[in-house]
This record gives C-alpha cells, structure tokens and sequence, in this order.
C-alpha cells in the first residue's frame, strides 16, 4: 500500500509489515506494536513504514481488520444449510464470541476495534452482522421495517461486552457469559422478526 502519485497501491512489502504487524499485535498486544519494532523487526528504516501509512493507528487498524475477516470466515462456516435463520445467526455469533475467547485478550483488542466515518461505526464483524439481517429480510425472517444497522450493532455489543467482561472478572466463567450472549442475541432476534 505504497503511495505513488497521491495514490495508495498494493506491495509486497506493505503485505510484510501488516503480516508482521498481525503476528505482534495478536500475540503480545497493541501496546507492543510499534514503529520502532517493526522496522526492527524487518530490518529496514521508519520511511519504509511511513511511505505506505499514515501512522501505528492506521496499522492497528489493519490488524483489527485482518482479525475481523478470520473472524467472519470462522462464523460464516458455522451457518447450516439445513437450519433455521435465526438459528444460523446465532450459531455465527455463538461461534465467533468462543473464537474470540478461545484466542486471547490481544485478539479480542482487535476484533472490537472500530473506525467511526460520517457512516458511523465502521468494524469488519458488524458490517457481516448487518449484511446477515439484510439477507433475513429478504428471506421474510426480519421485519422489512427493521433498522438493519441498529440492530446488527446490538449484535456486536452484546458481543463485544459479554467478551470483555469474561476477559476482565476471573469469576465470570465461560459458559455464564455464553448464555448472556444467547440470551441477548435472542432477545435482538425476537424484537427484530417478521
């Protein structure tokens, strides 16, 4: 992603230091993923990094972005061509939430990342979500009148909160914060219903 006449292309060695940046993050946390250690790590001088990024932020977020596809991938292989709709959505959601948590706190960092742009929350994870309930409106599942985004957002924070609080309280098991999940996606699911 090398800029070439004001605009931002695709290179090897942009693919290399996301790789890289991916392979720090998730392992040791944002924290550890610097500038400095990436050009460390790859041996090269900070105007490598900086002629194909704005800064560690813009990294960050291409980090959260390649968790998030993982993450997409993962919950869309739990969907069953047999099941129900909203049997399917929560098998994704159940499915990506015990990813998250199989991972790690620096994974899970990533995964709830977000950009906010004039279009409002910007994260991988809830743009599929949202994606997911524009397809039960077509299926007849969801109510056309539905707010797509509102509720594909109620989804991930449902997500994202019960994930957190499992990684925060050691007292919190698993299992108690899987059926929070349900319950909540449930809950969203039966608002949301044609």
């Amino acid at each position: 992603m090398a800029f070439s006449k004001g605009k931002r292309i695709e290179d090897e060695t942009s693919r290399r230091i996301i790789d890289l940046a991916v392979g720090i993050g998730c392992r040791e946390g944002e924290g550890a993923l610097t500038v400095t250690r990436l050009c460390r790590e790859l041996s090269c001088d900070r105007r490598v990094i900086y002629n194909r990024f704005r800064d560690i932020d813009e990294i960050n977020m291409l980090v959260a972005r390649r968790c998030n596809e993982e993450l997409i991938k993962k919950a869309a292989a739990a969907v069953k061509e047999d099941a129900s709709y909203c049997d399917n959505l929560l098998a994704r959601i159940i499915t990506a939430f015990t990813c998250v948590y199989e991972r790690n706190s620096y994974f899970q960092y990533y995964t709830a990342c977000y950009e906010v742009s004039e279009d409002g929350v910007q994260n991988g994870f809830l743009q599929d979500l949202e994606c997911v309930i524009e397809e039960g409106k077509v299926l007849g599942e969801v109510n056309a009148a539905a707010d797509s985004r509102r509720a594909a957002e109620s989804l991930w924070l449902i997500m994202t909160s019960a994930g957190k609080m499992l990684a925060l309280n050691s007292s919190l098991k698993y299992q108690d914060a899987l059926d929070t999940v349900k319950f909540g996606v449930l809950a969203v699911l039966e608002y949301i219903k044609a």
